[in-house]
């Protein structure tokens, strides 16, 4: 009898920690499929689940894993390490259950007109199994592939890994498969923000793209210019099917145009003309946030908050007006000096001045009025003087950045709850992949293809054009200029540590010195008079004592010292979880790390 006992309770423990290493082990009757998936709201239904499997604002976070943001992060400076369970690989393997679920009742259906009318949610399913092996493959490179619901004896459940290759092939397939069904042709308002095959495109292009480049950067021995001709035929059919559009809205709101695309809400006013989200077509795919419905409650990005504090290496990478690189000799930029206008009591930040407009609109500068949303709830009717005391404006140093640098981009102008939309794809990616999949497969750009892609991103900014001869006449690297361009313009959506990490530059630059602001020998360092056009008052201010780090010989904030930082071989992937290869004696973990 205790035998028994032990034997059940043996059972119990192996289903529990079990699923550490893959949700699948729950029975396919767990969801009475005998009695699920006969009627064609069943599988909408079902499909509905998926859209909380698509990314959100945590995903900016993945920048301070990389050297353009800086929040202390254990994968930015290398010290992290193994650890027995790893949320990504169980979630992911989890929902991968679940798209297959429907997968398979879709394979067994034996009503052909039924079958016929849940194709679409079949697309959706190949979309979203799609995604999740690409947050899994982006991250571990090769996995397990699954397609199908496992029961308790199936051998997947202790398969070796498939390559990296075959994660990725499988991946581009489940999307040509999804490309072939009728996804997207649902209409209405309850179907609004479903995925569209321009969806799935867009993730073929970031997908392709990804893996043309590591083969090529990392020597896999894959077909990397297959891969790239893929991104750039997927990127390019979104550019040229004409349905999406780059928001510009200057006419109307200015050089903060830009700024506001970010925040753009329907239910209330969030900027000073009234425009909503059904007033821009950039955003083929958006995680999709409502007042009434399903809002967010916060900003992920609040000004006054120490994270995704903006590196020196990020501001250095804005071009000057003329469209030059701020160390090239000819640059027309003034240096990282700031200065108060003796008669005025202004301040003037000449590292802002004579740039690209998008250091202004993705970054506050030191003494801008800039909104702090918490309390008041704005609606941009307010004068200055109706908001002295509300708490609404602030105008002056913003203490809590780590590094001086303050970000803008995605910064809230209206009270909690919020509800703008996380962009997960939109139009300007897809061009910035076609321009930099074409140069890595062909080893040039034409002036047309530019024109068409990174030059439309200039234009609504009022930058320069980029062009073969202008890369000529003043020495630069069009490769240089194609990856400032996409650093610049997907500033704190979370590519900069994929994108290092694909062109093998990590170990370069990860190692380097984290650096702030300039302090030593600026007004900063004492005490000063200053303007406040809130108060309208001249007041006083001293920041010494706001920071502690040191300085380098130029003055500017040493946040983490390069004797901190490392980068080492292994770091291009992360390590599998331990508990997997516990359990699993043919999981082999990635190069370098424990249990390899």
């Amino acid at each position: 009898m205790m035998k028994k006992i032990y034997l059940v309770i043996a059972v119990l423990v192996f289903m529990l920690t079990g699923c550490e290493k893959d949700l699948n082990l729950y029975p396919l009757t767990e969801l009475s499929t005998d009695s699920f998936f006969k009627k064609e709201n069943d599988f909408k239904i079902f499909a509905n689940q998926f859209y909380d499997y698509l990314p959100g604002f945590g995903t900016c976070g993945r920048d301070e894993d990389a050297d353009i943001t800086y929040d202390a992060s254990v994968i930015s400076n290398g010290t992290y390490f193994e650890s027995a369970s790893s949320g990504l690989y169980n979630n992911s393997y989890s929902r991968i259950r679940k798209t297959n679920d429907l997968l398979t009742a879709f394979d067994n259906l034996e009503d052909e007109q039924l079958k016929e009318k849940v194709q679409i949610y079949r697309g959706e399913a190949l979309f979203f199994r799609a995604l999740l092996y690409w947050h899994l493959y982006r991250d571990f490179g090769g996995v397990i592939l699954v397609d199908k619901p496992l029961g308790l004896e199936d051998p997947l459940l202790y398969a070796a890994r498939n390559s990296r290759t075959e994660v990725a092939d499988f991946i581009l397939n489940d999307l040509n498969e999804a490309l072939k069904t009728p996804i997207g042709s649902l209409t209405g308002t309850d179907n609004s923000g479903r995925i569209t095959k321009e969806a799935v495109q867009a993730l073929k292009a970031r997908v392709a793209l990804f893996e043309g480049t590591w083969a090529k950067y990392h020597s896999t021995g894959g077909n990397y210019n297959g891969y790239l001709q893929q991104a750039i035929d997927a990127s390019k059919s979104i550019i040229d099917g004409g349905k999406f559009a780059l928001f510009d809205r200057r006419d109307v709101l200015g050089e903060d145009s830009y700024r506001y695309f970010f925040t753009l809400e329907t239910e209330r006013k969030s900027n000073p003309v009234g425009l909503g989200k059904e007033d821009q077509n950039e955003i083929i795919l958006a995680n999709k946030y409502s007042q009434s419905l399903r809002n967010r409650g916060y900003s992920w990005v609040v000004i006054g908050w120490d994270d995704l504090s903006p590196t020196k290496k990020m501001m250095d990478m804005y071009l000057d007006s003329n469209g030059l690189p701020i160390a090239h000799a000819n640059s027309v930029f003034k240096g990282y000096d700031s200065e108060i206008d003796p008669d005025t009591k202004l301040a003037t930040n000449w590292e802002y001045v004579d740039r690209d407009p998008r250091i202004r609109t993705n970054h506050v500068q030191p003494f801008d009025q800039y909104w702090y949303h918490i309390p008041y709830a704005r609606d941009f009717t307010e004068t200055p003087e109706e908001l002295v005391g509300t708490g609404a404006f602030h105008n002056g140093w913003c203490p809590s950045s780590l590094t001086g640098y303050t970000p803008y981009k995605f910064c809230n102008e209206i009270a909690q709850p919020i509800a703008n939309d996380y962009p997960v794809f939109r139009l300007a990616e897809m061009m910035l992949i076609y321009a930099e999949a074409t140069f890595e497969k062909d080893g040039s750009i034409s002036d047309n293809d530019l024109n068409k892609s990174i030059n439309q991103l200039r234009a609504r900014v009022g930058m320069p054009d980029l062009t073969n001869g202008f890369v000529a006449d003043n020495s630069l690297d069009m490769l240089t200029e194609i990856r400032r361009e996409r650093t610049v313009e997907l500033f704190m959506e979370g590519f900069r540590y994929d994108d290092i990490r694909r062109w093998k530059i990590a170990e370069v630059e990860m190692p380097k010195t984290i650096k702030g602001m300039k302090w030593g020998g600026t007004m900063f360092e004492n005490p000063f008079e200053i303007y406040n056009p809130v108060t309208a008052q001249v007041e006083s201010v001293d920041l010494r004592g706001i920071h502690r780090y040191e300085l380098d010989a130029n003055g500017f904030l040493i946040i983490e010292d390069a004797s901190l930082r490392k980068w080492e071989p292994k770091h291009y992937l992360k390590p599998l979880p331990l508990r997997q290869l516990q359990i699993n004696e043919n999981m082999v973990q990635n190069p370098g790390w424990i249990g390899q």
